[in-house]
């Protein structure tokens, strides 16, 4: 390499991740398409984004994940590169299937087949709009100074999915999203907009399928807004290859006397942090936060969750487990905030951990901070290997021990896949549960 080159190359390697992606975003604001709104925003993002930086090994919240390695790592890879494709399970589920590449719709017109009161559009098309929905609700649940990776997402996003459901609308099909192609060592941002008026229901399936892409790096924000008495269930399943890395930040916020459910399962990638927020922003809302996570190999899974009663009369209900082996790790960070003004709140949080080996490792730490007098809470983790009795009792009554642990374990995922509501996606993760603790 000549001296010349050498140098070239020292300065990269040496240029803060940061400086990178604001580069980025000026290219790509200078032709942006889309309505005045939408650029408004992505400009408070960047914002964000600049002066909040990259994680690093002194920042508490990421201080077991130290993420910010991997985005230096696929920026120095990163290379164009072919496009890859997922297996695509969940299709035979009855539902309104939509396909993204790049985190992008790439599924045909769906206007004139969709039901009445729900919209699926892009939002650069909803952008347009003057007084759509994109102008009202658009960055209304993201707080974007509370993460990098979410204001990155948001700035540089170049368009997005709005799915909108109308007051009183009740779709009785799920809308199973197939996120089923990406670039090969890729960045890949992306970004959503849900949001369900009030009195409405939906139902929304999310799944990222496993692929050979490399070392891509998938980075996504979704806004979801449950308004006034809405429904809203949400189940979201990740099982990209063992190189890929997936940032994953979910921005709840919820109207008076909503319901709104998600399952996040985790079964495969090497890096994922999900960073899940939740505002129930007004009295007798509902919450309910399920996860699953399988660590295996040398991955590593972080989820961080936040559920902010903000108001009176509420109820949360927070269930996360995971079973971590060979050198993986697992992360559990959880915290229910309860403010002075949300008096008769019941908020429950647990997590629970497995370990199968002994170089595995798990770090949870749940928070409760409660600042009313009148509230119901309780918060807990526990980490450990199986039962010895359980084993001993399984095997007395004629199991072989690879049988009887095989048997615990599944019976300590099923806890959380058992609250998946559609009966396909049940059988499908009950069977990969199998696969993966058989090593099949």
């Amino acid at each position: 390499m000549s001296d010349q080159n050498q140098m070239i190359e020292t300065s990269r390697n040496s240029e803060r991740p940061e400086s990178h992606f604001l580069k980025e975003f000026d290219l790509l604001v200078e032709n942006a398409a889309g309505g005045t709104a939408w650029i408004e925003h992505r400009h408070q993002a960047v914002k964000a984004f600049s002066s909040l930086g990259f994680p690093t090994k002194k920042t508490e919240s990421y201080k077991y994940t130290p993420i910010t390695k991997r985005v230096k790592s696929t920026l120095s890879n990163a290379v164009e590169s072919e496009m890859r494709t997922s297996n695509r399970a969940f299709g035979d589920v009855s539902g309104i299937h939509l396909d993204t590449s790049n985190g992008v719709l790439s599924t045909g017109p769906l206007a004139t087949s969709l039901p009445k009161g729900l919209t699926i559009t892009t939002l650069q098309e909803e952008a347009k709009r003057e007084n759509g929905v994109l102008h009202e609700h658009l960055s209304g649940a993201i707080v974007l100074d509370r993460d990098p990776f979410s204001a990155l997402a948001a700035a540089l996003t170049e368009d997005g999915i709005l799915i909108h459901v109308a007051t009183g609308a009740h779709i009785e099909q799920p809308i199973v999203i197939h996120h089923d192609r990406i670039a090969a060592a890729g960045f890949v941002q992306s970004r959503f907009l849900i949001v369900a008026d009030a009195g409405s229901t939906l139902r929304i399936i999310e799944h990222f399928g496993h692929l050979d892409a490399g070392s891509a790096f998938e980075n996504r924000v979704t806004e979801i807004i449950v308004g006034e008495g809405a429904n809203l269930d949400h189940v979201l399943v990740y099982e990209r290859s063992e190189e890929a890395t997936f940032v994953n930040a979910l921005f709840v916020e919820q109207g008076e006397g909503s319901i709104f459910k998600t399952n996040n399962i985790t079964i495969g990638g090497g890096v994922v942090r999900n960073n899940l927020n939740f505002l129930p922003n007004a009295e007798n809302c509902e919450t309910h936060l399920n996860g699953l996570y399988i660590a295996r190999g040398a991955s590593h899974v972080d989820n961080h969750t936040l559920v902010d009663h903000a108001k009176p009369n509420c109820y949360s209900n927070e269930l996360f487990k995971g079973i971590v082996a060979d050198t993986a790790t697992g992360v559990f960070n959880g915290k229910v905030l309860v403010r002075q003004d949300a008096q008769k709140t019941n908020a429950y949080q647990s997590s629970k951990s497995i370990l199968l080996d002994r170089r595995a490792r798990i770090f949870a730490k749940p928070e409760l901070v409660i600042y009313a007098d009148d509230v119901k809470c309780s918060h807990g983790a526990t980490t450990g290997e199986l039962d010895d009795e359980a084993l001993f009792y399984l095997r007395s009554r004629g199991l072989r021990p690879d049988a009887a642990r095989l048997l615990l374990l599944e019976a300590f995922a099923r806890d959380v896949i058992d609250l998946v509501e559609v009966e396909d996606m049940r059988e499908y993760l009950y069977d990969r549960l199998h696969q993966l603790l058989t090593n099949e």
